[in-house]
């Protein structure tokens, strides 16, 4: 993690109202603005008191233990509040420390940020810098950020829809080695159990005759895998008391009530 010190900060506009905390004693609690452009591999960190004044400008590793050490240089300087750019999923891992550490932190929409999109001169330093001035003005168009195991159920679901593309993908592949040589399968559905020892049987030209194996043993292993993957989609379902009121709904599946329930997320943040 490098430092660049504080001497090229900008000074913020006169119309943004700092952001002070009240504690029970009366006294006033400064509170620090952090902003974090992140990338791949390195990330920029900068941050900011409550008038807009830079206190440091930080690059580190978007590597856990290069966070940590973000972490402590951040709240050595006092109190602070934290804001990243949704990147992918690369800004988790920064998230997930700076949430251990007991920093609140916003996910900034990368679409409404139009203060950085549209910036003429844009590098990573500036960004950060922007996003901490943003959130100091209270500006940051915040993205829902839902709990652990909800982002763990949404992974799950994502895969099974990865596996079945996956799926979908192969079996267009057989699809054209049939065109190429107008093959018709006397099944309705070829891909049934029937129609797989047909398929299997079919002898091609050349090298197409072990192509079309090649992809009817990726097919065994893609079926392997998705009802696997269905299997634990219906655990996680069966133990979650709103699937199962989607359940009673015709038509619902597993899966579509799991995917709503945990793409909605806590349905109290819509009110």
């Amino acid at each position: 993690m490098t430092n660049s010190g504080n001497q090229s900060g900008p000074k913020s506009p006169d119309r943004y109202v700092p952001h002070t905390s009240q504690p029970t004693n009366g006294e006033v609690k400064r509170v620090n603005y952090v902003g974090i452009d992140i990338g791949k591999k390195r990330c920029a960190a900068c941050l900011t008191d409550e008038r807009g004044e830079v206190i440091n400008e930080l690059t580190y590793t978007n590597t856990r233990s290069s966070i940590e050490n973000l972490s402590k240089a951040l709240t050595d300087h006092g109190e602070c509040k934290a804001v990243l750019e949704s990147t992918g999923n690369l800004w988790l891992k920064t998230y997930e420390v700076l949430e251990s550490r007991g920093i609140p932190v916003k996910l900034a929409n990368p679409l409404k940020t139009r203060a950085i999109a549209e910036a003429q001169i844009k590098t990573d330093k500036i960004s950060a810098r922007i996003l901490a001035h943003l959130l100091r003005a209270d500006l940051i168009p915040e993205c829902y950020i839902p709990p652990r195991p909800v982002r763990e159920r949404r992974d799950l679901l994502r895969h099974r829809t990865a596996l079945i593309r996956a799926r979908t993908m192969a079996r267009n592949q057989v699809h054209s080695l049939l065109d190429k040589y107008d093959r018709v399968c006397g099944f309705k559905d070829v891909f049934c159990k029937a129609g797989m020892r047909w398929l299997e049987a079919l002898e091609l030209e050349g090298l197409d005759t072990m192509i079309l194996q090649s992809h009817l043993r990726h097919l065994l292993e893609l079926d392997c895998e998705i009802i696997y993957v269905e299997g634990l989609i219906a655990s996680e379902a069966l133990r979650d008391d709103d699937v199962s009121l989607l359940l009673t709904l015709t038509g619902v599946s597993f899966f579509g009530a799991l995917l709503l329930v945990s793409e909605i997320g806590d349905v109290t943040r819509c009110a």
